[in-house]
């Protein structure tokens, strides 16, 4: 660009980005969903809190009843993120829609409220028939929440405690790094 200012290589390279964003603005690229035409998704997660519920608030057996009965025509199961704090309540209300459970054990930093959530898992996976699995932490280890060898011993304790297939929620890397963690899931 020798015999060109900087103020004119700046100016075109600034025309250039408007005219490119123009185009792509003016294009309107929106994509429409698709046409459900009454079809069902294989599963669907399910949080029984409102939008503007706290952190530990506590879901009620009325609204669960509510949203599995709204939620029943376009699913044939439901996964869980957590198993107490009302989400206790998921499994029966989803069989009341024939829908199938997918539970959730939240597990974090608090090894109390971690205990907690395993001695209800299982007590929801031998409990219900429309229980067909169980998920053993939510991205805790990528959240830096619990160490891997401490998710694999809480996922052993639960596949020895269930009638059902145990698997975990992790993000695509922590399967990478952690082998081991393959092997310990169903």
């Amino acid at each position: 660009f020798g015999c060109y200012s900087m103020r004119t290589v700046v100016a075109v390279i600034t025309l250039v980005a408007c005219v490119h964003a123009g185009i792509w603005a003016l294009a309107g690229n929106n994509t429409a969903a698709p046409n459900f035409n009454g079809a069902q998704f294989p599963s669907l997660s399910y949080a029984p809190y409102e939008k503007s519920a706290e952190q530990n608030a506590t879901a009620n057996l009325k609204t669960i009843r509510a949203d599995m009965k709204l939620l029943a025509p376009y699913t044939r199961a439901i996964r869980t993120y957590s198993s107490t704090n009302g989400s206790e309540l998921i499994p029966a209300a989803a069989a009341e829609q024939g829908l199938k459970v997918n539970v959730g054990a939240w597990l974090d930093k608090d090894n109390e409220r971690n205990e907690r959530e395993v001695r209800s898992v299982i007590d929801l996976a031998r409990r219900y028939n429309n229980v067909n699995g169980v998920v053993v932490g939510n991205e805790s280890v990528f959240r830096g929440e619990m160490k891997i060898a401490d998710l694999i011993k809480t996922i052993q304790r639960v596949k020895k405690s269930v009638p059902v297939p145990v698997t975990t929620g992790e993000i695509w890397s922590v399967w990478r790094d952690h082998p081991e963690l393959v092997s310990a899931v169903d």
